[in-house]
C-alpha cells in the first residue's frame, strides 16, 4: 500500500477567471497538506469562526476548536486508514465581490482496516475575500457514496 503524495486533478479551468483559478487553487492546496499531515496548512485559510460538515461525522463544526476535536476521534497510527488516490474534478466557482461558492467531485481510496474503499463525495463551500485572500466560510463535505474495491 503507498500513500498518495499529490492530488490528481481532472478539471479544466481553462475559463476560470484569476479568482476563480486562486479558489481552486486554494481548495486543491488543502487536499495535498491533507496528504502531507500537514493541520497548519490545511487550516490556513479557513476562518476561526467557519462552519463546517465533515463527511464522517452527523455534526456540524462550529469553529476550527470544534474541527479539530472532530479530527480527535479520528484513528491514529497503524490504525489510521492510508489515503492511496485523491482525484477532484467538476469544479463550480461562481464569485459576486467578496464573497464566493465553489462546487466540486472528490474522490477518495483508502485502505485500512483489512478494507479497500472508493469514496465519491461532493464538497461546497462559501468563501470571503479578506485582504486579497480567499478564506472558508462554510464547507459541506456530503460522503455520497463508499465502494469496496476487492
Amino acid at each position: 500500500m503507498t500513500a498518495a503524495t499529490e492530488v490528481t486533478d481532472l478539471a479544466d479551468t481553462s475559463a476560470f477567471d484569476a479568482d476563480q483559478n486562486a479558489i481552486w487553487a486554494e481548495q486543491k492546496a488543502m487536499y495535498t497538506a491533507f496528504l502531507a499531515g500537514d493541520r497548519t496548512r490545511i487550516d490556513r485559510f479557513i476562518l476561526r469562526d467557519a462552519t463546517i460538515w465533515d463527511a464522517v461525522t452527523e455534526r456540524i463544526a462550529r469553529g476550527l476548536d470544534d474541527l479539530d476535536a472532530i479530527r480527535a476521534t479520528r484513528p491514529k497510527g497503524g490504525d489510521a486508514p492510508v489515503t492511496t488516490s485523491l482525484i477532484v474534478d467538476d469544479p463550480i466557482v461562481t464569485v459576486d465581490g467578496d464573497l464566493a461558492f465553489s462546487r466540486h467531485i472528490l474522490r477518495v481510496e483508502r485502505e485500512g482496516g483489512g478494507e479497500r474503499v472508493r469514496e465519491l463525495m461532493r464538497v461546497s463551500a462559501g468563501w470571503r475575500r479578506i485582504d486579497g485572500d480567499w478564506w472558508v466560510q462554510h464547507s459541506h463535505e456530503d460522503l455520497f457514496s463508499v465502494t469496496p474495491l476487492d
